[in-house]
C-alpha cells in the first residue's frame, strides 16, 4: 500500500500554513509511454570461439530511440562502423532495422572479454543494455609443435 503524502503550503486566506495529505497514484493507459519503450529484439549470447575465428555478437533493438554503442570490459568502443584502436572490430549496423552487430575478425586471446550492447536514453525512453561473454580457446594446431613427445 502506498503511504500518504503530506504537503504543507501557505494559505493566504487563513494567513497561515495548511497541510494537505493523501494518497496519489498515477496509471498509464495502454498504448502510452510504457508501451513504446525501446527494447531488445535480439540480445548477444555468450560465445566460445577458437583463435582465428570470426565472431559476431548480435544486438537488435525494437523502437530504437537512443544511440547504440558496444563496450569491452567496460571500455566504450564508440558509435561508428569503424572502431578506432581495434582494427579487427567493426559495427555492422542498419539503423532502420535496429541492427547493431559487433563483428570481430581473426579472434585472439586478447579479445576474450565481457561485451555489452548499450542503448542510451532518449525522450520517454530509458537506457537499456545487454551483455555477453566471449571466450577464445586454443585449437589443436595451436598445440602442435609446442608439446612434442621426445
Amino acid at each position: 500500500m502506498t503511504p500518504p503524502v503530506c504537503v504543507r503550503m501557505f494559505d493566504r486566506q487563513r494567513g497561515g500554513l495548511s497541510s494537505v495529505c493523501g494518497v496519489w497514484s498515477a496509471s498509464v493507459p495502454s498504448g502510452a509511454v510504457e508501451d513504446v519503450q525501446q527494447a531488445f529484439r535480439i540480445t548477444p549470447n555468450d560465445i566460445e570461439a577458437a583463435q582465428g575465428d570470426e565472431v559476431v555478437l548480435r544486438c537488435e533493438i525494437e523502437r530504437l530511440a537512443g544511440r547504440v554503442q558496444w563496450t569491452k570490459d567496460g571500455f566504450a568502443l564508440g558509435f561508428g562502423n569503424e572502431i578506432v584502436g581495434f582494427p579487427r572490430f567493426s559495427l555492422n549496423q542498419n539503423h532502420s532495422d535496429g541492427v547493431y552487430n559487433l563483428r570481430i575478425t581473426n579472434a585472439s586471446y586478447d579479445d576474450a572479454a565481457l561485451y555489452q550492447c548499450q542503448v542510451g536514453p532518449a525522450k520517454h525512453n530509458h537506457p537499456i543494455r545487454a551483455q555477453a561473454k566471449l571466450t577464445v580457446v586454443a585449437t589443436a594446431k595451436d598445440f602442435r609443435g609446442k608439446y612434442r613427445r621426445t
